[in-house]
Order: C-alpha cells, then structure tokens, then sequence
C-alpha cells in the first residue's frame, strides 16, 4: 500500500523512499547521509556525477495511480512545489493532484551500473565517498509527478537519454518512435523531485567498489 507522510513515501515496491532536502536531490547526488535525533534523516548533497555520464543509463519504471484524496496535504505539499507536463512544469498543490489525477514516475541507475561507472568513469566521486567513509551515500532514484499525457509518453518512450548543468538539474529525454513520435524532456531541478532511494558502499575492494546496498529511510 502506498503511504505519503513528511519524512519518506512508501512505495508499490514497499520501500519508504526519503523526502526531506528532495529539492536538492537527483539521480547521481552524492555526499553523507544525515541522522538528525529528532527529525528525519535525508541525503546532504556534496556534488552530482557528471550527468554526461549518465547518458544512456537511466531507466524508468512504469507510472504509479496515487489517490490522492487519501493522503495528508499536509504532507503531500512537502518540498514539492512543481510537477511536469508536456513543454514544461506546472505548479504543484494536493488539489491540482486529486482534480488532475497526477501520477508518480521513478527514474533510476541501476546498482551494477553505478557500480560500474564509480569504478570506471566517475573516479573523484568514488575517491569522495571512500573518504567520507561509512555515511556515504548517492542518490540512485528518484520519484517525480507528472500529468497522465506526459507520464505515457515516458512509459512508452523508445530511448531515455540524460544531460544538464549544475545549475539547472539533471535533464531526461524521452523519444518516442511508436505510439508516439518526437520527444519530450523534464528537468530535475529544484522543487521537482518527490522522493529520492539511495545506496551505500557495502564493501571496498582497495579503492574500488565491489559491492553496493540500497539504504531506505527508518520509519519514524
């Protein structure tokens, strides 16, 4: 079942994905996991894999129904504030998400592949996180709303490809080729991301990474 609070959403796949600091957060964010005693833990963002790296290996789960209706606006509104739609982004509110039935999409990097990429292509942030030690973490997905068009569109796409400045966020190109032709992009930038998943260094072998652990937010 499919939970929203404040701290962390729960998923279809039944992992409590991490909310608070979402607008800093996009696939490929890095730096140290913060446990504050009394409020909810969530990724300090030191830096971002070069998204040109990341071209080629995003993937994208099917959209996910949220009823809305259901849930809190308390904390459905938190550090939200934009969902996408074709051409662009609209502004978010748990109204617009219950009249327009909005949906949620996750965009990810598999844990082989960052594996793969940290080792072979990404060697500073490697370096970073071996020195940050045990609270390492980087940010492998990321759930974003999206109106129902734009959300088929992605689902259907034939290719996904990725790119972006610092500034502006890491940008996803969907191409179409079958139900649909040309192509639509989104931006994660800030206020866009709803929910974000992490993983950690299990084990190192030297300075390289021989093993990688999904890390979920605690339920408090």
């Amino acid at each position: 079942m499919i939970q929203i609070r404040d701290s962390y959403f729960k998923a279809p796949d039944g992992n409590r994905y991490f909310r608070r600091n979402a607008p800093a957060v996009a696939v490929g964010s890095y730096g140290e996991k913060k446990e504050p005693p009394t409020q909810a833990n969530y990724l300090a963002v030191d830096g971002n894999i070069k998204y040109d790296l990341l071209d080629g290996k995003i993937r994208k789960l099917s959209p996910v129904e949220v009823d809305w209706a259901r849930e809190r606006e308390i904390d459905v509104g938190v550090d939200i504030k934009y969902y996408f739609v074709a051409g662009g982004k609209a502004d978010f509110s748990h109204k617009k998400a219950v009249e327009a039935h909005l949906k949620l999409v996750r965009f990810h990097i598999e844990a082989s592949t960052l594996e793969t990429l940290l080792n072979k292509e990404a060697n500073k942030v490697r370096q970073e996180l071996k020195e940050e030690g045990n609270d390492a973490r980087v940010c492998t997905s990321a759930w974003v709303v999206m109106d129902g068009e734009l959300a088929e569109k992605f689902d259907t796409a034939l290719t996904l490809g990725a790119s972006g400045t610092t500034p502006q966020g890491l940008t996803i190109t969907a191409s179409g080729g079958g139900a649909w032709k040309g192509s639509e992009k989104i931006t994660l930038s800030p206020g866009t991301v709803f929910a974000y998943g992490l993983h950690k260094v299990k084990k190192w072998d030297g300075d390289k990474v021989e093993d990688l652990e999904d890390d979920w937010q605690s339920l408090g």
